[in-house]
């Protein structure tokens, strides 16, 4: 499951590599930048914020699909879920029940992976907010 989720984390990480034009990478060297220096600000920053999304959504993915949850129990919830439904016989319950759990940390998984997204990536959108509306004002001032 880890070599899986790792081809799959690299693919999508690969095209937001890729999405980045090669505008930009002119733009950083006509800064003077180093090449680490253009790879970590300008490719990888950006890059990185536009596939946070996908790369949350195979997290939840895995999560969902390794049905191990060890925080809940030793044994696999599913499991444990079939010896309660055999002493019981109460498949619809047992089983909504399960369904329930796995909803709410699929959930809670997607609420802090969003919370981190906004950590880190809202400070970008802010400062390139910033600088939007520095060159709009700018252009109102220049122009009659």
């Amino acid at each position: 499951m880890i070599i899986n989720l790792g081809a799959y984390s690299t693919e999508i990480i690969r095209a937001g590599i890729e999405s980045i034009h090669r505008s930009q990478v002119e733009a950083g060297l006509s800064l003077g930048m180093t090449r680490v220096q253009i790879f970590r600000h300008v490719i990888l920053k950006p890059a990185i914020a536009k596939v946070y999304p996908a790369l949350c959504s195979q997290f939840v993915l895995m999560m969902l699909a390794s049905s191990v949850t060890s925080a809940i129990s030793t044994q696999e919830l599913s499991s444990m879920a079939a010896q309660i439904d055999s002493e019981t016989f109460r498949s619809f319950e047992v089983y909504t029940v399960v369904t329930l759990i796995y909803l709410g940390l699929a959930l809670l998984f997607k609420a802090v992976l969003t919370l981190i997204g906004h950590l880190i990536f809202s400070r970008r959108r802010a400062a390139s907010r910033k600088v939007e509306i520095g060159v709009v004002s700018h252009m109102q001032e220049v122009t009659p």
